[in-house]
């Protein structure tokens, strides 16, 4: 792979760098306009499209999230709210980084309406996947967003027994 070569108007060649497009000047066969892009060049790349490490990784937490959100779906209404309030709570005060980013994804937070099918609950956009039922339950009782919530930036909310 070369870098790309454009002949201007008054014929003089151009040429680009191979990691940001920059233009380079300088030595005729340098093909990175700095150290930084040499370096970064040779590092691989971190996805799921190249690794199949961090794809296995993206589907184990987004399986996680589909099963929290069928465990809430399986129960019963009046239990819904409890299941929420254990789960938070759990996210919390507990050691699991990986239900915090759960409850905080982004992706979970908006997933498309049709490309994204697979991330709800029986694959129906009539449920909620787990961020959103988490993201409804903090604006409704903790009056805050879920990333406050989780990592613990937003106050408690009264119980009411004070």
């Amino acid at each position: 792979m070369w870098h790309k070569l454009i002949d201007t108007q008054d014929g003089s060649i151009v040429r680009f760098c191979l990691k940001c497009k920059a233009p380079i000047s300088g030595r005729p066969n340098e093909i990175y306009c700095s150290a930084n892009c040499r370096k970064r060049s040779s590092e691989p790349t971190r996805n799921s499209f190249y690794s199949p490490t961090k794809r296995r990784e993206n589907i184990e937490f987004f399986d996680r999230a589909k099963r929290l959100a069928e465990d809430l779906y399986q129960s019963r209404p009046p239990e819904r709210l409890g299941y929420m309030k254990d789960l938070i709570e759990y996210a919390r005060h507990g050691a699991d980084a990986q239900l915090k980013d759960i409850l905080c994804n982004r992706i979970l937070l908006k997933p498309h309406p049709v490309q994204d099918r697979h991330l709800f609950c029986r694959r129906s956009r009539s449920y909620l996947t787990i961020a959103q039922a988490a993201s409804n339950y903090c604006k409704r009782f903790w009056h805050a967003n879920e990333r406050c919530v989780v990592y613990e930036l937003a106050k408690e909310p009264p119980d009411g027994t004070g």
